[in-house]
This record gives C-alpha cells, structure tokens and sequence, in this order.
C-alpha cells in the first residue's frame, strides 16, 4: 500500500467529480486510488458516495462506505455518510439510527451529523422535542452551517408555528449562505404564506432560482406564485415547464 500516492489519486478523482464532471475519469482514478491503498478510509467512503449520487449503483456504494467504516469505525464523516444512505436509499431507518448515534458518539461536535440526524428525528421519527435539541447542538458546533440553520427553521415554521425565531433562522441561514437555494425557496415560501409579504416572496424565488436554475421545488412554487398571487398564467406556465424540464432532467443524471 501506498497511503501518499492513494490520498493524490483519491484528490484527483474528487476533482474530475466534482469540478470537471468527467464521471468516467473520475471512477478510473478512484478505482486506481484503492488499488493504491485498498484501506484507505477517505478514499473508500468517496468512492462510495460517487457511487451512490453518480452511478446510482446502491450494492456497490454500501459495500464501499462498509469498508470505509471497517478501515476506520472511529470516523465521524463516514459514519454519518452511510446513515445518510440507509435513511434516504435503503429506507432502513433503524439501522441509519444506528449509524447516526454511532457518528455523534465519535465526534459531537459534528454539527453536518447532528444536524442530520435531528432532520432525521423530525421527519423520520416525528420526535420534534429530540430534534430540536439536536437541530440547537447542531447550530452550536456551528453557528454558520446555512442547511442546519434552514432545517431548524422549517421545524420553528412548520411544527412550532414559533414565526418569530423561524424568520430569525431564515435570515441567518441566508447570511451563512446567501447561493443557498433550498434556504431560499423555502424563506421565499415563508414569506407568502406566513407574512403575506409577497414582494419579499417574488424576490427570494427569484434568488433561490438564480442560486440554482435547475431545482425545480423552486421553478415550480414559483410557478404556483405566479399563478395563484400575481394572476400571472403566462408566466406560471414558462416556470411550471421548467419544472417538469428540471424533474425529468434529474432522472437522467448519469447512472448505470
């Protein structure tokens, strides 16, 4: 085993993937990167998570985070990795438990783990108290992680009907990260349903789809706006089409 050379290897494939978008070269040198170094823990768990999101091949990425896990059981990042798996591919929600105790347990301080699992308790379990408590441990790790800072405050909205400190969250989520389209499009739902502020509603859609062209939950609330606020058909319809466009086009990523 070469760990150096692996971990080089492992970076390049990281950056095919991510900033080139060459699937195939990436995946010829994350191949190359385990052969280089088959317990290399960084190396495993990335090449799983591209064969999750990439290739869409569920057998081959568990079997990948599995290793990953065996070459390092002590790793936070992993473990709250293949909990994420086994919560949105698997649907095995007691296992992915499982993992997320395990991922807190080896670094409490992880606020992308505590924050997912406190997602987890509120959508999964619907235990708000828990994941509140998670969701605010998760915001002290990090008082600057934009997805934590939006979760918890859909939770304020949604379940709390606390519109006060949900609207303080969203404001901080959008600090943390003014390109963040989810935070966006759901600050921009906010605003039209809970405030009726629908100027500040029309520019936060307009954000969030600027932020990200492609999510069509935003093409498409943004469509129902426009259509159910503004009285405006025409427009609803270019949004509402590429909605559809964004929804087909994200069952052809590559895969298999």
């Amino acid at each position: 085993a070469n760990p150096r050379h692996a971990t080089s290897l492992g970076k390049y494939a990281v950056f095919l993937e991510d900033i080139r978008k060459d699937y195939d070269g990436a995946e010829e040198f994350y191949r190359r990167a385990v052969k280089a170094d088959p317990g290399h823990a960084t190396n495993l768990c990335n090449y799983a998570s591209f064969l999750k999101d990439v290739r869409r091949n569920y057998n081959r990425a568990e079997e990948f985070y599995r290793r990953a896990i065996e070459a390092d059981p002590g790793q936070a990042a992993h473990l709250g990795k293949y909990a994420m798996f086994l919560k949105t591919i698997r649907k095995d929600y007691d296992r992915a438990e499982e993992y997320y105790r395990r991922a807190v347990e080896a670094n409490p301080a992880n606020a992308t783990n505590l924050g997912n699992y406190a997602s987890f308790l509120a959508s999964i379990r619907r235990n708000y108290g828990q994941a509140e408590e998670y969701y605010r441990r998760a915001v002290e790790a990090n008082p600057a992680h934009a997805a934590n800072l939006g979760n918890y405050a859909v939770l304020l909205q949604t379940v709390r009907k606390d519109y006060g400190r949900a609207e303080e969250y969203y404001r901080r989520a959008v600090e943390a990260n003014p390109k963040h389209a989810a935070n966006l499009g759901n600050y921009a739902v906010f605003l039209q349903t809970v405030r009726k502020d629908y100027g500040g509603a029309e520019e936060y859609y307009r954000r969030a789809i600027e932020a990200d062209s492609g999510r069509a939950t935003s093409l498409r609330n943004y469509a129902a706006f426009l259509k159910n606020i503004r009285g405006d058909p025409d427009g609803a319809e270019e949004y509402f089409r590429r909605a559809t466009d964004a929804s087909s086009a994200d069952t052809k990523r590559p895969g298999n």
